[in-house]
Order: C-alpha cells, then structure tokens, then sequence
C-alpha cells in the first residue's frame, strides 16, 4: 500500500513540475509570438519602396524631346515662315506654336518679339531663356524649341506650275520641279539657277547629279531652247535636247532655202557677247540659249 501511494505521489508532483514549467515559459512564448506576424508588413512595406523614383518620371518625360524633331537639325538656320513649336518646362501660358514673321521674329507672351531669323533652333532657345531672366518672367527657365513646317521654296521660270511650294526633308531640284508639274518642252533639262535663301545672287547647278533644295530657296528654271534665224525655212523658237548639233538645227527648222550659205553659219552663245562663225557640219555642238543665224551665200 505505501509503495503504492509514494507512486501515486510522484506522478502527481511529476505533473506540478510539469504544469508549472509551462506556466513559466508562456511568458516567453507570448514575447517573441508577435515576431512573425510583424515581419510581413515589413516585407510589403519594403516593396513599393522603388516606387518613389516612379513618382519622379513625369517631369522627365515632359522633358524628353517632342516628336517633331525629325524635320530639325542644329545646324538648321532659321527663317521667315518657319513654324515652330515652343514650350516652356512649367508654364503653358507661355508655350505653344508660333510663326517666324515677315521681319523675322516671334512674338511671345509676357516677352515681346525675340528675333529668330538668322538662328540656330539651340541659339533661338538661349535668346529665349535669356529675355525671361532678363525681364524677370522665370529665374531658371528651359525652353526647348521644335520645328513643325519649315518654310517654303520657290520655284520660276520653265515648269508646268511656277510659285510656291512646301518645303521638306532631302528635297533636291528634281523633287521640285516634279512637286511644280514637271519640266516644260522648252526647259533647260541639264541646268538651274538657285538663289538660296538670305542670298542675294544666283548660282547656275549642274542637274547631272542631284542638287539639294534648302527652305526659303527659289529655283529658277533656264529656257532650254535655241534659236535659228535667217535662210532656213521655219525660222524661231525650238526645244533643245542632248546631243543637238548645228546641222541638226538646221533640219528642225525645215532646212536651208535656196540663197543660204550651207557651208557656215554664225552662232552666238548665251554666255558670250559676240557671234562666232562655225561650220556646218554633224559634230559642232549647240548649246540651250544658243542663237544661230544662216547666211545668205554670194552667188
């Protein structure tokens, strides 16, 4: 009986202990269980933590150059006519599009007229930044300064429709006179004239290769023709082509008539102040302007 109860004892005082160490580690338990439950806001609280730069990205990309750069370049001169798209970095009320006038400026709001003819698209924008500090408008302005049309060119003389006409990218003369309807029958199809703009003279191009129209350019298109005057039988105006010779001027014109002097005949170029004789013969060359004139023969 007592072997039974000194067991019945110590089980009992075996689940006291028991009992009283749990008791003594709930404490503990309790301190450390919220740890995990704390560490997964932290985690998502990290995460959007790269989203601030995000928020930054707007005004850079209003910074980033506008599409119509394409048509400009740096070293584009600018010019009356051109259009332009200008925008200052934070202020609507002074951006928006404007045209280079006929006296070469661009008015703007707050500013006045800035003159831009005669510029470059990045010397523009320095001269624009420079008058807002200088009339106390912004204190650190940014401009920046697109081109949307450039300025038309001109085009004269022998094509089906002469005048103006848009300007574009990689524009050469042939582009031009197809834009203006073509060549007439009685255009100089080798040679041109071209006042390019902010110039004051003409300069003859060769047409053998292509030669590059700029804006604000006027193209002035050369009669092709020569002329025959005297004993031939249609005496006048007629179309040059490559490779005329003086006796085939003769034949366009219905040949010679019977008092003409066939053996030679006076030509005078266009270029030239005075007549030369020639001979007639398939290898002297005509020239576009050329004026011949057919002798009469001494019988």
């Amino acid at each position: 009986m007592r072997a039974w109860v000194s067991s019945r004892i110590g089980k009992v005082a075996a689940a006291l202990m028991a009992a009283a160490l749990l008791v003594a580690a709930a404490p503990a338990l309790a301190q450390t269980a919220p740890t995990a439950p704390l560490s997964a806001p932290v985690a998502q609280t990290a995460a959007p933590a790269p989203a601030a730069p995000a928020a930054a990205r707007p005004p850079v990309a209003d910074g980033a150059t506008p599409a119509y750069t394409a048509p400009s370049s740096d070293g584009y001169v600018l010019g009356i006519n051109d259009k332009l798209r200008i925008l200052v970095f934070g202020e609507e009320s002074l951006s928006g599009e404007f045209s280079v006038d006929s006296t070469g400026r661009v008015a703007m709001p707050f500013i006045g007229e800035v003159q831009a003819a005669g510029l470059t698209r990045s010397a523009f924008e320095d001269a624009l930044e420079a008058r807002m500090r200088e009339e106390q408008i912004l204190l650190d302005p940014r401009v920046s300064i697109d081109l949307i049309n450039f300025r038309p060119f001109y085009i004269l003389g022998e094509v089906v429709r002469p005048g103006e006409y848009p300007s574009s990218s990689n524009l050469n003369v042939f582009n031009a006179v197809a834009t203006a309807g073509g060549f007439t029958t009685l255009a100089n199809q080798t040679r041109v004239m071209i006042k390019r703009s902010g110039e004051q003279i003409e300069t003859e191009y060769s047409l053998l290769s292509p030669v590059t129209v700029n804006p604000g350019d006027t193209i002035r298109v050369l009669k092709g023709a020569f002329y025959i005057l005297g004993e031939v039988n249609r005496p006048g105006e007629y179309p040059f082509s490559e490779g005329l010779t003086v006796q085939n001027a003769v034949a366009t014109a219905g040949g010679f008539t019977y008092r003409a002097n066939q053996r030679e005949v006076v030509i005078k170029h266009r270029d030239e102040p005075a007549e030369r004789k020639v001979r007639v013969n398939g290898s002297t060359p005509v020239q576009p302007g050329d004026t011949i004139r057919v002798t009469e023969r001494f019988f």
